[in-house]
This record gives structure tokens, C-alpha cells and sequence, in this order.
């Protein structure tokens, strides 16, 4: 076979899976109708007033109030596990540690920041099992994100 004949078979191939994806893509595409979008509006309204409505009776004056429970103080987290945090609301600032990537198939983590300003440079730290992982962070780091990492811990 020659050498034009392999270069069509290929870019022929390329150029088939691409019209396939693109055809794919249409046939899965928004298949909502109208009808389901009137159907999910719900109407709600108030009933007239009427004269033959009562209004409440008052409490009497000698009840005295239920005394409002105060409200449970948050619990301080001392961990964070993976996911994404705020510096400063989320998490505080400070310095934190962690223990190293989980134990699985596949053992390694990283903690990484998106500073909020342009003078603030990101912070990457990655390790394996057992290898532990020390970050300062501040406000300017703006979010926090831990990925398969053993939670994250003050530093005492």
C-alpha cells in the first residue's frame, strides 16, 4: 500500500470518529420539551378575604414566653478532609499538617492554593503515604484545596 493511501486511510478515520462525536453530541442533546417546562410551574395563590374570617386571638398578657434555648455553640473543626476551603472563613489561617496520601490503589495527595490577589503565589504540596505534608496559610492564599490527602490538622 502506499504511502497516500495510509495518510487517507488516516485522516479518513480521524475525520469519521469527529462526525460520529458531533452526531453523538446532537442525539444526546437537551430533549426537554415545553409541555415538561408549563408542567413544572406551579401556581400558587391566596384565598380572598372574606368577611366571615376571624382574626386570631391575642395571648393574654400574663403568659410570659417559652425562654428561647440558646443556640449551640460551633463546634471547632480540628480537621479538614479532602475538599475545597476558604482561607479565613473555612479554615483559619495558620499552619497545618497532614499524615500523607491515604492508604488505597492509589496513594498520593496534594494541597494546593489559589491566592486572591496578583502578589500572592500559589502553594503546591504533594507526598505519598507516609510522607507528611506541612503548609502555612494566610488569607491572601484564598482557597484551599486538599485532594487525597490525610486531613489536615493545626500544627501544635
Amino acid at each position: 500500500m502506499g504511502a497516500g493511501a495510509v495518510v487517507g486511510i488516516v485522516l479518513g478515520s480521524i475525520f469519521g470518529v469527529f462526525a460520529l462525536l458531533i452526531v453523538l453530541g446532537l442525539a444526546v442533546g437537551d430533549d426537554t420539551n415545553q409541555a415538561d417546562d408549563e408542567a413544572s410551574i406551579l401556581e400558587v395563590t391566596a384565598p380572598a378575604a372574606t368577611e366571615s374570617a376571624k382574626p386570631a386571638p391575642a395571648k393574654p398578657a400574663a403568659e410570659k414566653p417559652a425562654p428561647a434555648k440558646p443556640e449551640p455553640k460551633p463546634k471547632r473543626v480540628t480537621e479538614y478532609p479532602s475538599g475545597d476551603y476558604l482561607v479565613g472563613e473555612d479554615i483559619p489561617a495558620g499552619t497545618y499538617t497532614s499524615a500523607g496520601a491515604e492508604k488505597g490503589v492509589f496513594e498520593f495527595c496534594s494541597v494546593t492554593t489559589e491566592p486572591t490577589g496578583d502578589l500572592t503565589m500559589p502553594k503546591i504540596k504533594s507526598a505519598n503515604a507516609d510522607e507528611r505534608i506541612i503548609i502555612t496559610l494566610a488569607k491572601e492564599d484564598g482557597v484551599v484545596t486538599v485532594s487525597g490527602c490525610e486531613p489536615l490538622k493545626p500544627r501544635r
